[in-house]
């Protein structure tokens, strides 16, 4: 059986004809595995349903772009055409058109003999039943070529399907998880849950974090202060429409070198990242040369592995816009936490207590939420990711040691204003403050984001901080986290 030639891979009617019949196995495959979640894990709330529906479409949409590129033969895309074209038939039409398809299939399908043995009982059968031979015949040829021509297709989905429902049910149970941190009501606000959830915690885990949820329950004071917080971007961006012209960094994203993780299937020809399907074309004698020929064609199934590493982009023209009839949620939080050995104790759970509130008031306006804790060295988590569980999970089992350099974090997290995305963010300082005034590049970089209505907020958990270096920013929030402070507050 001759291969399919670059020409017949271009043809129009060809391309549109498998592309409608991978479409149609897709679209029972994704049915099946919405409806065996669904059965299997009552999803009570609507915005887990919409997750779902979204991520099964998603996973389809990049292995139908797979299957559409599966070399076949000149025989098979051939009968898939004619399949296409009777299914367009009229009922009525399908007697007159049965000469020309069984023409076309004799000596190449077995479907050659059903279509002689319908033709036979079209004359004799009534009107009425037309209808339903015609669907029967679809079904049957449907169902035979899927069996002699798309078997490596089919193992392919079975392949995929399995490692999507375990996703899937990772995905269900890091959800489950964080709607125990990060109560939701809105459909959009359980979706942005469901990204989030890329590992499903243990229950040693899930116990730190449930006593911090409880902790800040307990807290008004910390819940009022995030809500300010997440309310002054709004009020910031009321006026008139604005066009501002600055300058910003691009965001790029390149490959490592070394791949880290399996992505997904491509086509390609290293045999180190062969699926096991591929290799079966080696079965037999007459499979083994089409695995040549997809190896020399670079077409055969291979794991997609890749690795991603931020790079900054040269500086170049963005404009921003802001209108007075549009409420504007504002950007993202920056969390800036000082891990100071001073800070051990009330003033971590305090300020790990802010960071849950921050993700909260995050996931209503629909903003992003970034901590960045420092000492000597700052290190970064991405608390509303697409990692925000793992993220939020180290963050917050992180233990705080080590000495104090804001000017340092200061300077990190003006870097990332630059960024258009973080172009209107709030940036929390949560410290006690007790550090030199900003000076240097620090200085300069702060006074330079505050000109482009950046906020910087300090959170002091000491009222020993420096005066100078508070004065230093927007807005001050003083916070009583010491043993002293806080009889004192409870005796007034």
């Amino acid at each position: 059986m001759p291969f399919d030639t670059e020409r017949a891979r271009r043809d129009p009617a060809q391309q549109q004809a498998l592309k409608s019949m991978l479409g149609r196995v897709m679209e029972r495959q994704q049915d099946a595995i919405i409806q065996q979640v669904r059965r299997e894990r009552r999803l009570n709330h609507e915005g887990l349903n919409h997750a779902l529906e979204r991520e099964v479409e998603q996973w389809g949409d990049r292995l139908l772009a797979v299957l559409n590129h599966q070399s076949l033969s000149a025989a098979a895309r051939r009968e898939i055409t004619l399949l296409e074209r009777c299914r367009a038939l009229d009922p009525a039409e399908l007697e007159e058109a049965l000469p020309a398809f069984r023409l076309q299939l004799k000596g190449n399908s077995p479907m050659e003999g059903a279509l002689r043995t319908l033709a036979e009982k079209l004359p004799l059968m009534p009107i009425s039943t037309l209808s339903h031979a015609h669907d029967t015949l679809i079904a049957e040829w449907e169902q035979s070529l899927e069996q002699r021509h798309l078997a490596e297709q089919l193992a392919l989905l079975d392949e995929q399907r399995a490692e999507l429902l375990s996703d899937l049910y990772r995905r269900l149970e890091g959800a489950e998880d964080l709607s125990a941190l990060i109560p939701v009501d809105h459909p959009s606000e359980v979706g942005r849950l469901w990204d989030m959830a890329d590992v499903a915690l243990s229950r040693h885990q899930m116990k730190g974090l449930t006593q911090l949820a409880d902790f800040l329950g307990k807290q008004p004071e910390i819940q009022r202060l995030a809500s300010q917080i997440g309310k002054m971007a709004k009020a910031s961006n009321r006026g008139p429409l604005k066009r501002v012209k600055e300058k910003a960094l691009v965001s790029e994203q390149r490959f490592a070198t070394l791949p880290e993780e399996v992505a997904g299937v491509q086509q390609g020809k290293d045999l180190g990242r062969l699926l096991a399907v591929a290799t079966s074309l080696l079965s037999t004698e007459e499979l083994e040369l089409l695995f040549f020929k997809q190896l020399i064609d670079s077409q055969l199934l291979i794991y997609e592995m890749k690795g991603k590493m931020p790079e900054k982009g040269q500086l170049k023209p963005v404009f921003r816009h802001r209108r007075a009839d549009i409420e504007d949620n504002g950007g993202p939080f920056i969390l800036c936490i000082d891990t100071s050995a001073s800070m051990a104790g009330q003033p971590e759970r305090c300020a790990k207590a802010l960071a849950l509130a921050l993700m909260r008031e995050a996931v209503k306006g629909d903003r992003d939420c970034r901590v960045m804790i420092f000492s000597t060295a700052v290190t970064e988590f991405d608390l509303l990711g697409g990692q925000g569980l793992s993220q939020a999970r180290d963050f917050l089992g992180y233990r705080f040691h080590g000495g104090t350099d804001i000017s340092k974090c200061i300077e990190h997290a003006c870097d990332a204003l630059n960024l258009v995305p973080f172009a209107n963010a709030d940036v929390v300082v949560v410290s006690d403050f007790i550090a030199p005034r900003l000076k240097g590049e620090a200085l300069t970089s702060l006074e330079a984001a505050q000109q482009r209505g950046n906020r910087f907020h300090a959170v002091a958990l000491s009222r020993e901080g420096n005066v100078a270096l508070l004065e230093q920013m927007n807005h001050h929030w003083p916070m009583e986290t010491s043993i002293w402070g806080r009889v004192k507050a409870k005796k007034g």
